[in-house]
Protein backbone atom coordinates (compact mmCIF):
# COMPACT_ATOMS: atom_id res chain seq x y z
CA UNK A 1 0.00 0.00 0.00
CA UNK A 2 2.06 2.98 1.20
CA UNK A 3 5.85 2.52 1.09
CA UNK A 4 8.15 5.03 2.72
CA UNK A 5 11.87 5.48 3.26
CA UNK A 6 14.54 2.83 2.99
CA UNK A 7 15.90 1.70 6.33
CA UNK A 8 19.41 1.42 7.69
CA UNK A 9 21.05 -1.89 8.64
CA UNK A 10 18.41 -3.82 10.56
CA UNK A 11 18.57 -6.03 13.59
CA UNK A 12 14.83 -5.89 14.28
CA UNK A 13 11.71 -5.92 12.14
CA UNK A 14 8.60 -4.60 13.90
CA UNK A 15 4.99 -4.93 12.80
CA UNK A 16 2.11 -3.07 14.43
CA UNK A 17 -1.42 -4.19 13.66
CA UNK A 18 -4.02 -1.53 14.42
CA UNK A 19 -7.53 -2.98 14.65
CA UNK A 20 -10.84 -1.99 16.19
CA UNK A 21 -10.33 -3.56 19.62
CA UNK A 22 -6.56 -3.75 20.03
CA UNK A 23 -3.11 -2.94 18.72
CA UNK A 24 -0.79 -5.89 18.20
CA UNK A 25 2.99 -5.91 18.05
CA UNK A 26 5.20 -8.63 16.58
CA UNK A 27 9.00 -8.36 16.49
CA UNK A 28 11.53 -10.35 14.49
CA UNK A 29 15.16 -10.30 15.61
CA UNK A 30 18.16 -11.20 13.46
CA UNK A 31 19.95 -14.26 14.86
CA UNK A 32 22.82 -16.49 13.90
CA UNK A 33 21.38 -19.62 12.30
CA UNK A 34 23.31 -21.93 14.65
CA UNK A 35 22.16 -19.96 17.71
CA UNK A 36 18.43 -19.96 16.93
CA UNK A 37 16.38 -21.72 19.59
CA UNK A 38 13.46 -22.48 17.28
CA UNK A 39 12.12 -22.01 13.77
CA UNK A 40 13.31 -18.97 11.83
CA UNK A 41 12.30 -17.04 8.74
CA UNK A 42 14.88 -16.03 6.13
CA UNK A 43 15.10 -12.48 4.82
CA UNK A 44 17.85 -10.54 3.06
CA UNK A 45 20.34 -13.35 3.62
CA UNK A 46 19.77 -13.52 7.37
CA UNK A 47 17.80 -15.67 9.81
CA UNK A 48 15.10 -13.95 11.86
CA UNK A 49 13.32 -15.26 14.93
CA UNK A 50 10.01 -14.13 16.40
CA UNK A 51 10.82 -12.79 19.87
CA UNK A 52 7.69 -10.76 20.72
CA UNK A 53 4.01 -11.28 19.94
CA UNK A 54 1.77 -9.17 22.15
CA UNK A 55 -1.29 -6.89 22.11
CA UNK A 56 -2.79 -3.98 24.00
CA UNK A 57 -6.52 -3.22 24.17
CA UNK A 58 -7.72 0.06 22.67
CA UNK A 59 -9.71 2.31 25.00
CA UNK A 60 -11.84 5.30 24.00
CA UNK A 61 -11.20 4.52 20.31
CA UNK A 62 -7.65 5.86 20.63
CA UNK A 63 -5.05 3.45 19.21
CA UNK A 64 -2.19 5.88 19.93
CA UNK A 65 -2.34 5.12 23.67
CA UNK A 66 -2.08 1.40 22.95
CA UNK A 67 0.83 1.92 20.53
CA UNK A 68 2.67 4.00 23.12
CA UNK A 69 2.09 1.33 25.78
CA UNK A 70 3.51 -1.44 23.57
CA UNK A 71 6.58 0.51 22.46
CA UNK A 72 7.31 1.51 26.06
CA UNK A 73 6.81 -2.09 27.23
CA UNK A 74 9.56 -3.29 24.89
CA UNK A 75 11.86 -0.24 24.93
CA UNK A 76 14.75 -2.50 26.00
CA UNK A 77 14.95 -3.67 22.38
CA UNK A 78 16.25 -0.24 21.27
CA UNK A 79 13.99 0.57 18.33
CA UNK A 80 16.08 3.44 16.99
CA UNK A 81 16.53 3.24 13.21
CA UNK A 82 14.60 -0.03 13.09
CA UNK A 83 11.82 -0.53 10.50
CA UNK A 84 8.20 -0.77 11.51
CA UNK A 85 5.42 -1.99 9.24
CA UNK A 86 1.96 -0.62 10.04
CA UNK A 87 -1.07 -2.80 9.27
CA UNK A 88 -4.53 -1.28 9.32
CA UNK A 89 -7.55 -3.41 10.20
CA UNK A 90 -10.77 -3.17 8.23
CA UNK A 91 -12.34 -0.70 10.67
CA UNK A 92 -9.70 1.91 9.80
CA UNK A 93 -9.99 1.75 6.02
CA UNK A 94 -12.58 2.13 3.31
CA UNK A 95 -12.19 0.29 0.03
CA UNK A 96 -13.90 0.89 -3.27
CA UNK A 97 -13.39 -0.38 -6.82
CA UNK A 98 -13.42 2.38 -9.45
CA UNK A 99 -12.61 2.75 -13.11
CA UNK A 100 -8.93 3.39 -13.59
CA UNK A 101 -8.52 7.13 -14.39
CA UNK A 102 -7.28 7.79 -17.91
CA UNK A 103 -4.28 9.78 -16.72
CA UNK A 104 -0.53 9.07 -16.41
CA UNK A 105 0.47 6.74 -13.55
CA UNK A 106 1.87 9.55 -11.42
CA UNK A 107 -1.41 11.46 -11.63
CA UNK A 108 -3.75 8.65 -10.53
CA UNK A 109 -3.59 9.29 -6.77
CA UNK A 110 -4.07 13.09 -7.07
CA UNK A 111 -7.03 12.45 -9.38
CA UNK A 112 -8.59 9.95 -6.97
CA UNK A 113 -8.19 12.40 -4.09
CA UNK A 114 -11.17 14.38 -5.33
CA UNK A 115 -13.16 11.87 -7.37
CA UNK A 116 -13.56 9.68 -4.28
CA UNK A 117 -15.40 12.31 -2.24
CA UNK A 118 -18.83 10.83 -3.02
CA UNK A 119 -17.72 7.21 -2.59
CA UNK A 120 -16.16 7.27 0.89
CA UNK A 121 -17.12 8.96 4.15
CA UNK A 122 -13.66 10.46 4.77
CA UNK A 123 -13.47 14.19 3.85
CA UNK A 124 -11.35 14.88 0.77
CA UNK A 125 -8.88 17.02 2.71
CA UNK A 126 -8.33 14.17 5.21
CA UNK A 127 -7.87 11.37 2.71
CA UNK A 128 -4.76 9.23 2.75
CA UNK A 129 -5.10 6.77 -0.09
CA UNK A 130 -3.41 4.35 -2.40
CA UNK A 131 -4.60 1.85 -4.96
CA UNK A 132 -3.74 -1.47 -6.50
CA UNK A 133 -4.69 -3.15 -9.73
CA UNK A 134 -7.32 -5.87 -9.54
CA UNK A 135 -5.47 -8.88 -11.01
CA UNK A 136 -8.51 -10.69 -12.44
CA UNK A 137 -11.51 -8.75 -13.75
CA UNK A 138 -14.78 -9.20 -15.57
CA UNK A 139 -14.18 -9.10 -19.32
CA UNK A 140 -13.72 -5.52 -20.53
CA UNK A 141 -13.38 -3.97 -17.07
CA UNK A 142 -10.43 -1.74 -16.19
CA UNK A 143 -10.87 -1.16 -12.49
CA UNK A 144 -8.54 -0.51 -9.61
CA UNK A 145 -9.13 -1.05 -5.91
CA UNK A 146 -8.70 2.13 -3.88
CA UNK A 147 -7.85 1.91 -0.18
CA UNK A 148 -8.56 5.04 1.85
CA UNK A 149 -7.94 5.97 5.46
CA UNK A 150 -8.04 9.10 7.58
CA UNK A 151 -4.81 11.06 7.72
CA UNK A 152 -5.90 12.50 11.08
CA UNK A 153 -6.10 9.00 12.54
CA UNK A 154 -2.85 7.69 11.09
CA UNK A 155 -0.56 10.72 11.36
CA UNK A 156 -0.34 10.67 15.20
CA UNK A 157 0.85 7.05 15.05
CA UNK A 158 3.51 7.83 12.45
CA UNK A 159 4.61 10.94 14.37
CA UNK A 160 4.97 8.99 17.62
CA UNK A 161 6.97 6.18 16.01
CA UNK A 162 9.27 8.73 14.39
CA UNK A 163 9.75 10.40 17.78
CA UNK A 164 11.02 7.05 19.06
CA UNK A 165 13.60 6.96 16.27
CA UNK A 166 11.76 4.21 14.38
CA UNK A 167 11.50 4.23 10.61
CA UNK A 168 8.03 3.58 9.22
CA UNK A 169 8.72 1.29 6.28
CA UNK A 170 5.15 1.38 5.02
CA UNK A 171 1.44 1.10 5.73
CA UNK A 172 -0.70 -1.72 4.38
CA UNK A 173 -4.31 -2.71 4.95
CA UNK A 174 -4.76 -6.13 6.52
CA UNK A 175 -6.70 -7.50 3.54
CA UNK A 176 -3.71 -6.93 1.28
CA UNK A 177 -1.18 -8.25 3.81
CA UNK A 178 -3.16 -11.49 4.17
CA UNK A 179 -2.08 -12.48 0.65
CA UNK A 180 1.29 -13.54 2.04
CA UNK A 181 -0.21 -16.34 4.16
CA UNK A 182 -0.76 -18.47 1.05
CA UNK A 183 2.09 -20.05 -0.87
CA UNK A 184 2.93 -18.45 -4.20
CA UNK A 185 1.33 -21.09 -6.38
CA UNK A 186 -1.89 -21.54 -4.40
CA UNK A 187 -5.41 -20.20 -4.86
CA UNK A 188 -7.81 -20.20 -1.95
CA UNK A 189 -10.38 -18.42 0.17
CA UNK A 190 -9.70 -16.97 3.62
CA UNK A 191 -12.50 -16.11 6.02
CA UNK A 192 -11.39 -13.89 8.90
CA UNK A 193 -12.86 -11.87 11.73
CA UNK A 194 -11.03 -9.61 14.17
CA UNK A 195 -12.60 -8.65 17.50
CA UNK A 196 -15.15 -5.86 17.09
CA UNK A 197 -15.06 -6.04 13.29
CA UNK A 198 -17.21 -7.61 10.59
CA UNK A 199 -16.29 -11.01 9.21
CA UNK A 200 -14.49 -10.79 5.88
CA UNK A 201 -13.95 -13.04 2.90
CA UNK A 202 -10.83 -12.94 0.75
CA UNK A 203 -10.06 -14.84 -2.45
CA UNK A 204 -6.32 -14.98 -3.06
CA UNK A 205 -4.66 -16.34 -6.18
CA UNK A 206 -0.89 -16.54 -6.45
CA UNK A 207 -0.52 -14.05 -3.57
CA UNK A 208 -2.77 -11.50 -5.27
CA UNK A 209 -6.02 -10.27 -3.77
CA UNK A 210 -8.77 -10.97 -6.30
CA UNK A 211 -11.90 -10.61 -4.14
CA UNK A 212 -12.28 -9.01 -0.71
CA UNK A 213 -15.61 -8.20 0.89
CA UNK A 214 -17.28 -7.92 4.25
CA UNK A 215 -19.87 -10.53 5.10
CA UNK A 216 -23.30 -9.38 6.33
CA UNK A 217 -23.26 -8.14 9.91
CA UNK A 218 -25.57 -11.01 10.89
CA UNK A 219 -22.62 -13.40 10.67
CA UNK A 220 -20.68 -13.13 13.93
CA UNK A 221 -18.24 -15.98 13.53
CA UNK A 222 -17.03 -15.71 17.12
CA UNK A 223 -20.41 -16.77 18.45
CA UNK A 224 -21.97 -18.79 15.64
CA UNK A 225 -23.54 -22.03 16.87
CA UNK A 226 -21.99 -25.11 15.19
CA UNK A 227 -25.28 -26.97 15.81
CA UNK A 228 -27.38 -24.31 14.08
CA UNK A 229 -27.47 -25.92 10.66
CA UNK A 230 -29.63 -23.18 9.15
CA UNK A 231 -27.23 -20.43 10.18
CA UNK A 232 -24.25 -22.38 8.86
CA UNK A 233 -26.11 -23.04 5.62
CA UNK A 234 -26.65 -19.31 5.20
CA UNK A 235 -22.94 -18.74 5.79
CA UNK A 236 -22.07 -21.45 3.28
CA UNK A 237 -24.35 -19.78 0.73
CA UNK A 238 -22.45 -16.50 1.17
CA UNK A 239 -19.14 -18.28 0.61
CA UNK A 240 -20.53 -20.13 -2.40
CA UNK A 241 -21.69 -16.86 -3.98
CA UNK A 242 -18.14 -15.54 -3.97
CA UNK A 243 -16.88 -18.87 -5.30
CA UNK A 244 -19.46 -18.68 -8.11
CA UNK A 245 -18.42 -15.11 -8.95
CA UNK A 246 -14.79 -16.20 -9.09
CA UNK A 247 -15.42 -19.20 -11.33
CA UNK A 248 -18.33 -17.75 -13.34
CA UNK A 249 -17.91 -14.06 -14.03
CA UNK A 250 -14.12 -14.09 -13.61
CA UNK A 251 -13.81 -17.43 -15.46
CA UNK A 252 -11.31 -18.95 -13.06
CA UNK A 253 -10.82 -22.57 -12.02
CA UNK A 254 -12.62 -23.60 -8.80
CA UNK A 255 -10.78 -22.85 -5.57
CA UNK A 256 -8.98 -25.70 -3.87
CA UNK A 257 -9.97 -24.96 -0.29
CA UNK A 258 -11.21 -22.53 2.33
CA UNK A 259 -9.27 -21.55 5.45
CA UNK A 260 -10.82 -19.95 8.52
CA UNK A 261 -9.09 -17.53 10.90
CA UNK A 262 -11.72 -17.10 13.60
CA UNK A 263 -11.73 -17.20 17.38
CA UNK A 264 -14.27 -19.88 18.30
CA UNK A 265 -13.96 -22.76 20.75
CA UNK A 266 -15.67 -25.06 18.22
CA UNK A 267 -13.91 -23.74 15.13
CA UNK A 268 -12.94 -27.22 13.91
CA UNK A 269 -16.55 -28.38 14.07
CA UNK A 270 -17.67 -25.29 12.15
CA UNK A 271 -15.06 -25.97 9.47
CA UNK A 272 -16.26 -29.56 9.15
CA UNK A 273 -19.92 -28.55 8.73
CA UNK A 274 -19.13 -25.87 6.13
CA UNK A 275 -16.86 -28.29 4.28
CA UNK A 276 -19.62 -30.91 4.13
CA UNK A 277 -22.16 -28.35 2.90
CA UNK A 278 -19.89 -26.97 0.18
CA UNK A 279 -18.15 -30.20 -0.75
CA UNK A 280 -14.79 -28.50 -0.24
CA UNK A 281 -11.81 -28.85 2.05
CA UNK A 282 -12.32 -26.36 4.90
CA UNK A 283 -9.71 -26.03 7.65
CA UNK A 284 -8.25 -23.56 10.12
CA UNK A 285 -5.55 -21.23 8.82
CA UNK A 286 -2.16 -22.55 9.87
CA UNK A 287 0.43 -20.25 11.43
CA UNK A 288 3.88 -20.17 9.78
CA UNK A 289 6.39 -22.49 11.48
CA UNK A 290 8.46 -19.56 12.74
CA UNK A 291 5.41 -18.03 14.46
CA UNK A 292 3.91 -21.13 16.08
CA UNK A 293 5.81 -20.97 19.37
CA UNK A 294 4.57 -17.46 20.25
CA UNK A 295 1.33 -17.50 18.24
CA UNK A 296 -1.81 -16.38 20.06
CA UNK A 297 -3.64 -19.31 18.53
CA UNK A 298 -6.94 -17.42 18.37
CA UNK A 299 -5.86 -15.18 15.45
CA UNK A 300 -5.96 -12.05 17.61
CA UNK A 301 -2.42 -11.52 16.27
CA UNK A 302 -3.45 -11.87 12.62
CA UNK A 303 -2.70 -8.26 11.66
CA UNK A 304 0.76 -8.13 13.24
CA UNK A 305 1.90 -11.50 11.88
CA UNK A 306 0.53 -10.46 8.48
CA UNK A 307 2.63 -7.30 8.74
CA UNK A 308 5.83 -9.29 9.22
CA UNK A 309 4.93 -11.55 6.29
CA UNK A 310 4.21 -8.52 4.13
CA UNK A 311 7.48 -6.81 5.03
CA UNK A 312 9.56 -9.93 4.43
CA UNK A 313 7.88 -11.32 1.31
CA UNK A 314 6.13 -8.56 -0.60
CA UNK A 315 9.47 -7.61 -2.15
CA UNK A 316 10.13 -11.27 -2.94
CA UNK A 317 13.29 -11.45 -0.85
CA UNK A 318 12.32 -14.09 1.67
CA UNK A 319 12.14 -17.87 1.73
CA UNK A 320 8.89 -19.21 3.13
CA UNK A 321 10.42 -22.62 3.52
CA UNK A 322 12.84 -21.51 6.20
CA UNK A 323 12.85 -23.68 9.29
CA UNK A 324 14.75 -24.39 12.43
Amino acid sequence: MFTFLKTNKKKLIVALGVCEASVQIAILKAVAQDQASGAVISHAGEAWQLVVNDEEPITDHNPLVAVEALINRYESFDFKKQPVQLVLGSSLVEQVAVERPDVPEQDIVPTLQWTLKDLVTIPADDLLLDYYDIPVQVAGAKKINVVATSRKKIQPLVTFLASQGMQVAGIVNQDKALTQWLDEELRGMLVTQSAGERAQLHIIAKQQLVVSRRLPAAFNLASINPEDIEELENLSIELQRSQDFYTGQLRQAPLADIELAIDHKNSTAIAEVIGAQLGMQVSMLGYPDWAKELAAGDYSDLAAISGLLWFVFSAGQGDKGAGS
